[in-house]
């Protein structure tokens, strides 16, 4: 659920005060995995207490931010969130340098809160360009870190309607994301799914047409026949089918989308 890695500092041998900061950590990741995340971040904000006592600057406060911040990321209190993180990238750009992993990670953190929270795409771009320069750098061009950036650059260009600026990265995206994790995995269905509304958008039909086909399948096999995701692809495919014409193969993906709809409704 939480996108980015836990960051720990160093352990302080003999410190009592360093243990009690890693109890209240692991403590907090455990409500995290049990999906109590008001939990979690009451035992968060017990944490970065904790760590101040070490210095407002010591990489275990930036550290327990960033983590505090993906909590109020899944909360979706994303003003909340963005202060986090803000806050915890100065820390950990003193601490560990300003082309590190945990600088990368905190970047990318920033840019995705960006694209939430009042839906600023274009205010993300330059976390985006950090975080790709950073991660490219560290673990090389094909690497799945890398592939995220590039998927959330493309979706901040199709935010803006910005679609040649969309497709490239998406397409370096979906190319990564297939060659490291093969074809049946979820977050390639994602990168098709959305080259295919870039190409929908820019009327490149034929092409839209296999990438959401291809979206369709992945995400079916991987997520569940009754996966809004899947539902998500089927409708806008079923959208784009009804414009040219093809009527028949648009209702039969809309009727699929709508029993997973109703699916979706029950379980709520």
């Amino acid at each position: 659920m939480l996108s980015a890695v836990l960051l720990l500092a160093p352990a302080a041998r003999g410190d009592d005060s360093d243990g009690a900061w890693r109890n209240l950590l692991m403590s907090a990741l455990a409500m995290v995995s049990a999906n109590n995340l008001p939990a979690a971040e009451q035992l968060y904000i017990k944490a970065l207490r904790q760590a101040e006592t070490f210095g407002q600057e010591d990489p275990r406060v930036g550290a327990t931010l960033n983590s505090l911040g993906l909590v109020y990321k899944a909360e979706k209190k994303y003003p909340d969130a963005e202060s986090s993180f803000r806050h915890a990238q100065g820390i950990l750009e003193k601490a560990y340098g300003a082309e590190s992993i945990d600088a990368g990670n905190v970047s990318f953190n920033i840019a995705s809160v960006l694209m939430e929270e009042n839906k600023q795409p274009g205010a993300a771009l330059p976390y985006l360009q950090r975080s790709l320069f950073i991660y490219q750098k560290q673990f090389g061009n094909q690497s799945l870190k890398a592939a995220s950036v590039l998927c959330m650059t493309g979706d901040a260009y199709r935010a803006m309607k910005s679609w040649p600026e969309a497709e490239a990265p998406l397409k370096q995206c979906a190319q990564i994301r297939e060659e490291v994790s093969g074809i049946l995995n979820p977050d390639l269905g994602e990168a098709a799914n959305s080259l295919a509304l870039v190409y929908k958008a820019e009327g490149k039909y034929l092409l839209a047409d296999g990438q959401f086909k291809l979206a369709e399948r992945i995400r079916e096999r991987s997520l569940g026949i009754m996966s809004p995701a899947f539902a998500d692809t089927l409708e806008a495919h079923a959208e784009m089918l009804r414009a040219l014409g093809r009527d028949k193969e648009a209702e039969k993906d809309a009727t699929l989308a709508a029993a997973i709809r109703r699916n979706e409704q029950k379980t709520k």
